[in-house]
């Protein structure tokens, strides 16, 4: 067509160069667009109750979360096991332990690192990893409408229990609130898949025998897990007390460390397994904000999802 030119015309590389910048400059744009309006959803959250979940809820987590990477002090905190200050995740979920848990105690790299579950897919903690040295290998069931391998995260589909990688393969495992979907009902993260459709609810020791198997001998397992009274909720189940047991055996450490952390009123806090046995998980889902049907509201200490959640370092 006049006007166009064909891309026969180009070398090769001019044309892959055209196309990145042109894909920068929308990316860019877009990046923009999506900034204002989490300042919006931000700035109504902010005024509101701070109900988990509503509108802004997420764009305050990320920020929580941001804001506690960059806090040496309170990452201290978490590598060391000792009580978070009070107030420290008012009404939010339990990534906000989670992920400054495993990061905490992440080594420095260089080295390759695999995110099985995709919990670490976020910006700001793509380039803590980064920061850190660390190659980072994200493994999950589906594409997510969020990604960075354009700041060279790699992303590989599949199934926790059967991975495609080599023996010894990764420096560090983080495995996040991922290990409870395993033999679960996952069609909400990833449709039809197979890998989706439930199954049996102990293959979760299959995948955890497989994370050790592409693991360097020596380096560690960070994985966390809604911790409580064992109950099935379909699509995840929360592990008790024998379960983490099995868990722990199926991996077989050199070395293990265990903490422990409780969601009270008042937010998140250092516990331990006795306080903790009893701790329901609180199905947002079910409850009158997303079910329209619904007559279930919050309970009064307005937990997100869980209220304890265990967290297993374990050494190859």
């Amino acid at each position: 067509m006049p006007g166009l030119i064909q891309r026969s015309a180009l070398p090769d590389n001019v044309t892959i160069a055209a196309g990145k910048k042109a894909l920068r400059v929308f990316r860019d744009v877009e990046d923009l667009a999506l900034r204002a309006a989490h300042r919006v959803r931000l700035e109504a959250y902010l005024r509101s109750d701070r109900r988990p979940w509503r509108a802004g809820y997420t764009e305050f987590r990320a920020r929580h979360l941001g804001e506690t990477l960059e806090d040496a002090g309170l990452m201290a905190l978490f590598r060391d096991s000792r009580p978070l200050p009070p107030g420290y995740g008012f009404r939010l979920d339990a990534r906000v332990v989670e992920i400054p848990w495993a990061l905490s105690r992440l080594p420095a790299g260089p080295g390759a690192l695999l995110d099985a579950g995709s919990s670490l897919n976020h910006a700001f903690v793509v380039g803590y990893c980064q920061g850190q040295g660390w190659k980072l290998h994200v493994l999950t069931l589906a594409p997510e409408s969020r990604c960075f391998w354009d700041r060279g995260v790699s992303y590989v589909y599949g199934d926790l229990r059967r991975t495609v990688f080599a023996d010894d393969a990764f420096g560090a495992v983080v495995c996040i609130s991922t290990i409870e979907h395993v033999g679960m009902d996952n069609s909400f993260y990833a449709g039809a898949a197979p890998s989706a459709r439930p199954g049996d609810a102990w293959e979760f020791l299959a995948a955890v025998k497989e994370l050790k198997r592409v693991l360097e001998p020596g380096r560690a397992l960070y994985i966390t897990f809604p911790f409580g009274r064992h109950e099935d909720h379909g699509w995840f189940q929360q592990l008790d007390a024998g379960r983490v047991d099995r868990l722990v055996d199926a991996f077989g450490p050199v070395r293990a460390s265990e903490t422990v952390f409780r969601y009270l009123p008042g937010g998140w806090q250092l516990s331990d397994r006795a306080a903790c046995a009893e701790c329901e998980f609180f199905d947002v889902r079910k409850s009158r904000y997303f079910d329209r049907g619904s007559t279930v509201d919050y309970p009064p200490d307005y937990p997100a999802g869980e209220r304890a959640v265990l967290c297993l370092e374990l050494r190859k």
